[in-house]
């Protein structure tokens, strides 16, 4: 636990090294397995698979988020929270909010409901991030403390011209809290040190960056208690309204007409509120029997019911003969029955589940039906990709190319600035470390030139680099927008929307396809790169994977001896650089071993650590060596097979053991792979084509001495 008091700078400086290290260090893992269930998600049709696949991404933005928590907490000590006010759904905010608290409430005998207002405005500007950071919070604590009952998230407002007062409670029914727990209920750590909630888990510092948040954002916290009977925690924040167009809208209500047959009379009050500020007639049935009665009224459209009852009630024919559409409240997609003529809504119900049931949008119990998702087209548009490292560009430019984005490269800031002034880009995607002029340098000068367009044109930071402050500094720097790598592609899509010009970029509806068969195969060679991981920041793309291999193959050796060039004249500034280039690129490449010893060196660089950089270095370097032998590998099973068809000609394959015998003496990896590649077309006997191949597995675990071993051996033989 911290100890409030006067820290001194040194301990400070070292706090924040500590953490941001740490935050880099679970950031990496966490961006991978996102990127891994992102292009699943692009290729796998099955709704269950589906549905896993967004509950893992989910569930790893949760932990991102309680990352966020302890550096926040970290920023909260020294006084330094960050606000970022942008625009933002509120649809899109209450959807992933609803889908991190049904899984953090998994299975328990607890009804988790949402009651939000449809009519809310459709876009507001806030920090979306930070208000899904409070109600997670919030909702954590209520699972914890309630053990059967319901948690209800609330969200209503009250708007004007210009501002909505946009309210957020969470309540539940567990066991409440004395008044003297209240009191003390947002200093840090209390949950830690109150022997009743010991058992409850969590940091203990949820609720205090919670309320610090909050009135971070010119908001209140309130709590309202009682032991035994619940608790209840609201904050409400003025926001400006962006587009006052209902969140929600359903096609000719008045022609719908819903019976409810819900049990749970918390969640049927909740669907009744619903439906009544939707303009949906509705009739709650006791028992399944009153629809007949009923149904003689006014004519039903639709049923909604839950799970357990559909079960119960979907074979029976009299039910089916009123021509009725079936809406089943499911806990998970794996509950859909093949129906054709019911619809299912997954829990918690709200208003966009609803919505798409009314406007033919809800999830169908048909066979094979084709999964279909929005993208974006883009016409008329050019970009600036600024990055001083070769294949981060290709990659960069390989992701926009399906969106039709034209795209031009500069590979410094030099250079960048140079383009900008000769060609006027709707958009400008900038690295941030880059020799000589970086990125925040480049953005700098772009910005001092005294014309709209130079003032204007949007700068997006791209970087590796997600810790505290960093945003913050791009954004004083003149930067409009910031894209952490890897670049998640709905993250991209929605930078696009957000600062291209809204006349140049079309959003469609596509099917999705699955290509990507041979993908496993066709790279199952590799011992240190993980392919996973590699097609991850492509995207799932294969052929570019494929062109970056080769381009980091033609690359990695004079990369390797820069480095150890600029470590050995101790050139610390560039050798940072180059270091943190390769980390870059052998992370989307999927050599992840290589990645991390570049990452220990930068840091080793940035600390100017002379002493220690020339103790890691040959570890780096043994890392390059194995990657080195991998991408061989790999290279020799793009080559087509040559057929060993010339007579033995002695005396040429003496000499060519001489210089195979040199070759490996002076670690010449590729003038030994060379001389061995050449002996190849020879028709070798048995004896002699065990110790050629010998030789081909020596030079490839490079193993010198046994290559030179292998020469020897066939000297003798002939």
């Amino acid at each position: 636990m911290f100890k409030r008091g006067k820290k001194s700078e040194f301990n400070q400086d070292n706090r924040r090294l500590y953490m941001a290290n740490m935050s880099h260090e679970i950031r990496t893992p966490m961006n991978a397995i996102m990127g891994i269930a992102n292009m699943l998600l692009s290729q796998v049709k099955d709704s269950e698979e589906r549905e896993h696949l967004s509950d893992m991404q989910t569930a790893t933005r949760n932990l991102l988020m309680t990352i966020n928590s302890i550096l926040d907490y970290e920023s909260m000590l020294d006084g330094n929270i960050s606000i970022n006010n942008a625009p933002f759904e509120i649809n899109e905010l209450i959807n992933e909010v609803t889908s991190i608290a049904r899984i953090n409430i998994g299975d328990k005998n607890v009804h988790f409901l949402v009651d939000a207002d449809p009519d809310l405005p459709a876009i507001m500007k806030g920090d979306a991030t930070r208000i899904k950071q409070v109600l997670v919070h919030l909702l954590s604590n209520a699972d914890k403390f309630t053990k059967e009952g319901n948690i209800t998230l609330s969200v209503f407002g009250k708007a004007d011209d210009e501002t909505c007062k946009l309210t957020f409670v969470v309540s539940d029914t567990g066991k409440g809290m004395s008044e003297d727990i209240i009191s003390r209920i947002f200093l840090p750590y209390e949950q830690e040190n109150n022997t009743a909630s010991r058992d409850e888990g969590g940091l203990g510092i949820g609720l205090t960056i919670g309320k610090a948040l909050v009135e971070r954002m010119d908001g209140r916290i309130i709590v309202d208690s009682k032991e035994g009977e619940g608790t209840s925690f609201s904050f409400t924040l003025s926001l400006p309204i962006l587009c006052a167009d209902e969140a929600c809208k359903i096609n000719s209500p008045e022609d719908k007409y819903v019976a409810l047959y819900i049990p749970n009379k918390d969640e049927e009050a909740v669907v009744t509120h619903l439906l009544d500020k939707l303009g949906v007639g509705h009739v709650s049935l006791g028992n399944i029997g009153e629809i007949f009665v009923e149904d003689g009224k006014k004519k039903f459209t639709h049923l909604f019911l839950e799970h357990s009852k559909f079960i119960q009630i979907k074979d029976v024919s009299e039910l089916r003969d009123l021509g009725i559409t079936f809406v089943d409240f499911i806990d998970s997609t794996k509950e859909v029955v093949y129906d054709h003529n019911t619809l299912y809504v997954k829990k918690p119900v709200w208003y966009k589940g609803i919505a798409d049931v009314f406007n033919g949008e809800g999830i169908t119990g048909e066979l094979s039906k084709t999964e279909t998702k929005e993208t974006i087209s883009i016409a008329g548009a050019r970009a600036l990709i600024v990055d001083d490292n070769d294949i981060n560009l290709k990659v960069s430019q390989g992701l926009l190319k399906p969106y039709g984005l034209a795209t031009d490269t500069a590979g410094s800031g030099t250079e960048a600035i140079r383009l900008i002034n000769k060609t006027k880009y709707d958009i400008i995607f900038m690295d941030h470390m880059m020799p000589g002029m970086d990125g925040v340098e480049t953005t700098k000068a772009i910005r001092g030139y005294d014309d709209a367009y130079h003032r204007s044109v949007p700068i997006i930071a791209l970087s590796a680099n997600t810790i505290e402050g960093v945003e913050a500094l791009f954004k004083s720097a003149g930067m409009n927008d910031f894209l952490p790598k890897p670049v998640e592609i709905g993250l991209l899509e929605a930078c696009l929307k957000k600062w291209l010009p809204p006349e140049k970029v079309t959003v469609t509806t596509i099917e999705y396809t699955n290509d990507s068969t041979q993908t496993g195969n066709k790279f199952g060679g590799f011992k240190y790169i993980d392919v996973t991981t590699g097609l991850t920041y492509t995207n799932g793309n294969a052929d570019m994977y494929n062109s970056l291999i080769k381009d980091f193959s033609a690359s990695i050796r004079d990369k390797k001896d820069s480095i150890d060039q600029l470590a050995e004249i101790e050139d610390v500034g560039r050798f940072t650089i180059e270091v943190h280039s390769l980390k870059s690129t052998s992370k989307m490449l999927g050599a992840l071993s290589l990645s991390e010893k570049a990452l220990e060196l930068e840091r080793l660089g940035h600390k100017r650590d002379i002493q220690a950089i020339h103790e890691k270095l040959p570890s780096l370097n043994e890392e390059i060596d194995k990657i080195i032998m991998d991408l061989r590998s790999f290279s020799v099973q793009e080559e087509a097979p040559i057929v060993k068809r010339k007579p033995v000609d002695r005396e040429a394959i003496r000499q060519s053991m001489r210089s195979l015998f040199y070759a490996a003496d002076d670690f010449d990896y590729d003038g030994a792979k060379d001389i061995i590649s050449a002996i190849s077309i020879y028709n070798f006997d048995d004896r002699l084509e065990a110790v050629f191949e010998k030789m081909q597995d020596r030079i490839e675990d490079i193993d010198y001495e046994g290559t030179r071993q292998a020469a020897v051996e066939m000297l003798a033989m002939l």
